[in-house]
Parts: C-alpha cells; structure tokens; sequence
C-alpha cells in the first residue's frame, strides 16, 4: 500500500497525528530532503509519540530505525522503479502541506492505482495556513499555481479572490507586472517561508510589492 501524507506548511508541529501515524507503521519513507528532514527533527522532539494503535505507545527511535528512506528529487522515473521493485512493502510519500493541492498525490493515483491500494493523508495546505494568517476567509477563492507552468493570467484575472503558490520563474514580482499592466486593483499579500522562524508576510499594492527585488518560493493571495 502507498500512503501520501501531508505534512503541513513546514513547521512540525502542524503535521497531524494520524499523520505520524501512518508514518511509524509503514516500512518506507519517501521525501524531499527538507520534508525527511522535518520528519528527523519529530523524532528527536520529546513532545511528539508514535502511536501504533489506541494502546500502544512506541519508542521513536525504535520506530523509525528499520525504515527506508528514499529523497525525492525531481526525476520520477527514478521513484517509479523504486517503488515498483518494493510495491509489496508499506510506504509513506511524504507531501508538504496537502499532497491533494498542487501536490504529488495525483501524480501517485495515476501512477500506482492499478498495482497497489492508494490512501491519501491531508495536511494543513500552504494556502490554508496564509488565509489564517491574514485574516480572509476561503470563500470562492480560486486556487492556481505557477509552479512548473505558465498561468493564463486574463483567465486568472476574471476572479476576485485568488490564491496562488508560486516558484522562482514567476512569482511576485512577475505577478504584480501583470496587474500594473492591465491597470487592476488587488490587494496582494506575499507569504513567505510559511509557519517557519523566518515567515515573511508583505502587503500592499503592485508598486508596493515590487519596491522588494528578491523573493523565494511562496503562497500569493490576491484580493480585490
């Protein structure tokens, strides 16, 4: 069985039991580096168990000693043979935020649903996280993204509320010239680095967004 997990924004202690749950009974771990090494940092953190069922309280290092572990990176034909020659086994995708928003849970359904049983785990999304912080409600948000593709803006732009995880071809800067360019009126809110020590949340206008030259991978929010 293949189980993709959400593991939250970032920050460890938004992942959910269940969860770490479905993580301690399974015999692999696959993941990107920062996701596997979120996952370390809970199993040295004495706040968190690993609970094998309602009464059964286990030891985390004992827990997690047996296991596989696989980085992810971005060539997935590599993963798919991986998991192809341990199909048999248990394994855990690990996802950031919910592996079912713009997430690699699509990409397992149509990969392994013929094979093996797929279970898909939510987490608490990015974009949820960046709503709750900024105080908007999700009510008829539209949800896109730029990552790995070219938005088709005017279409993006016949809504009022949009949210939009981004990466380093076009994010903020690239989104904010769009808006000056057909003279709209958004307010935007840059999120960055979600849930973490360092988060980041700037608000404002195109122009204000633009006064800031460099920005990393993030979650925008468009609101008019």
């Amino acid at each position: 069985m293949i189980t993709v997990v959400g593991i939250g924004p970032g920050n460890i202690d938004y992942i959910t039991k269940i969860a770490m749950d479905s993580i301690s009974m399974s015999d692999i771990v696959v993941g990107g580096k920062r996701n596997i090494d979120v996952l370390k940092k809970i199993i040295n953190n004495e706040k968190h168990n690993f609970i094998l069922d309602k009464n059964d309280t286990i030891n985390r290092n004992n827990a997690m000693s047996e296991k596989s572990y696989y980085i992810l990176d971005s060539n997935f034909s590599d993963l798919k043979q991986y998991i192809l020659d341990n199909i048999k086994k248990d394994i855990t995708v690990l996802a950031s935020g919910d592996p079912s928003v713009y997430g690699i849970a699509d990409y397992i359904e149509r990969a392994f649903s013929e094979m093996t049983e797929i279970n898909i785990i939510s987490g608490i999304s990015s974009i949820q996280y960046a709503f709750s912080k900024v105080k908007l409600n999700m009510n008829n948000v539209y949800i896109t993204s730029s990552h790995g593709r070219e938005p088709n803006f005017d279409f993006i732009f016949l809504h009022d509320k949009i949210a939009m995880v981004t990466d380093s071809k076009i994010g903020p800067i690239e989104i904010a010239k769009e808006i000056l360019s057909r003279e709209l009126d958004y307010t935007i809110y840059v999120c960055e680095n979600l849930s973490y020590d360092d988060e980041n949340i700037i608000i404002g206008d195109a122009n204000k967004i633009l006064q800031k030259c460099n920005y990393g991978m993030c979650v925008i929010i468009l609101n008019r």
